[in-house]
């Protein structure tokens, strides 16, 4: 059963209890087609979330500030390439970090990493700029690059040490906050295997 409460009631409900609420809280406007795709997944699966909406918020700056209520925040999703262009990888890291893609290609043991262009971006993961996110792997395209070794994903440790995170659900205009360790169960259950660093 799906609740819906006004984004006052979830804020008072969640300060009550220091955690991420449970189910589908919060909802404001009509889903996009790759919305529905992932609350889908999610909720096949079981995962526990809030949805928030707002104006599109395709940057770290537009991003800040969403979901700090429910002692959550984004973070950076920065979706890259070797240099050949043939293996691509999805880094999720703190927004307070600066990403150096030297640092990272050292770390993860993959030489001249770049920014992938955006039609790799469109290939491997169904989105567009802007939309970039870890749930990416619910579309068949990510899915498939994944079970064939194009795309791994790539987690930042200060992030898997967070209570709660937030993302987009594949579109820009809906933030969803999600308990980090229900979100690692899904990409666990997805069969996504991840690698998880640390960058300094």
């Amino acid at each position: 059963m799906q609740l819906f409460f006004d984004l006052q009631i979830a804020a008072n409900w969640y300060n009550k209890r220091k955690k991420c609420p449970k189910r589908f809280l919060i909802v404001e406007g009509n889903a996009d087609k790759k919305e529905i795709k992932a609350l889908s997944e999610l909720d096949l699966r079981g995962v526990s979330y809030i949805r928030l909406t707002h104006a599109p918020a395709v940057t770290m700056e537009l991003c800040s500030g969403i979901g700090t209520e429910y002692n959550a925040k984004h973070v950076k999703n920065i979706f890259l390439t070797n240099k050949q262009g043939t293996k691509f990888y999805l880094l999720l890291m703190s927004a307070e970090k600066e990403f150096r893609t030297s640092a990272v290609s050292k770390t993860i043991g993959v030489p001249r990493l770049s920014f992938a262009a955006a039609e790799s971006l469109r290939e491997i993961t169904g989105l567009e700029g802007g939309e970039v996110s870890v749930m990416c792997v619910v579309n068949d395209c990510a899915k498939k690059a994944l079970s064939e070794g194009k795309l791994r994903v790539v987690i930042d440790r200060d992030v898997l040490e967070r209570e709660n995170v937030c993302v987009h659900p594949n579109i820009p205009t809906s933030t969803l906050v999600i308990k980090t360790s229900e979100l690692l169960r899904f990409l666990g259950e997805e069969g996504v295997a991840f690698t998880a660093i640390e960058i300094f």
